[in-house]
């Protein structure tokens, strides 16, 4: 069964020209041309993970994952890199997410308010057959909007090594 995409609760003030924009023309037109080109490498999800347990890591844990779309442009692999481990190699670094729709709010990206036994995570995975292993991140600073450069939100993510891994079905 494919992710479904995540649906957005922010409230849009039609008065204001960007956010009468946003659902059909700014979301409209990268949801169609972005994968239409094939420029957007990668497919972004939120993903909340539930323990059974008390805590984090405690007991079993289900996942819920919603899909961002139009597909969020990965502008920044800022200093993302392979760092050697006794078991191999592991990917540390940060990403910037741009061109996240404004119709999500600030809950919808952070997930909050997360219950103590929840986590979240954003994925970050391959888009068009390239074969990337999907990488999973948390929020490395509050995501904060910019509606002149990117109309949309900005999310800076930092790379964390999950003990369970998170895969699109």
């Amino acid at each position: 069964m494919p992710v479904p995409v995540l649906a957005g609760t922010a409230t849009l003030d039609s008065s204001v020209l960007v956010d009468s924009l946003v659902p059909d023309v700014i979301d409209g037109l990268r949801d169609v041309l972005n994968p239409a080109f094939g420029i957007r490498a990668y497919r972004v999800y939120r993903v909340i993970r539930t323990w059974s347990g008390a805590e984090p890591g405690d007991g079993t844990f289900g996942d819920v994952a919603g899909e961002l779309r139009p597909q969020p442009r990965v502008a920044v692999w800022d200093g993302f890199r392979y760092q050697q481990q006794p078991a191999g190699l592991e990917s540390v670094g940060r990403v910037r997410l741009t061109e996240v729709s404004l119709t999500y709010s600030d809950a919808d990206l952070t997930g909050q308010p997360l219950a103590k036994n929840q986590e979240l995570f954003i994925a970050i995975g391959d888009a068009n057959g390239q074969g990337t292993t999907v990488a999973l991140f948390t929020h490395a600073q509050p995501p904060y909007i910019d509606r002149e450069k990117d109309m949309g939100w900005v999310v800076n993510l930092q790379r964390v090594q999950a003990a369970q891994p998170w895969l699109p079905s």
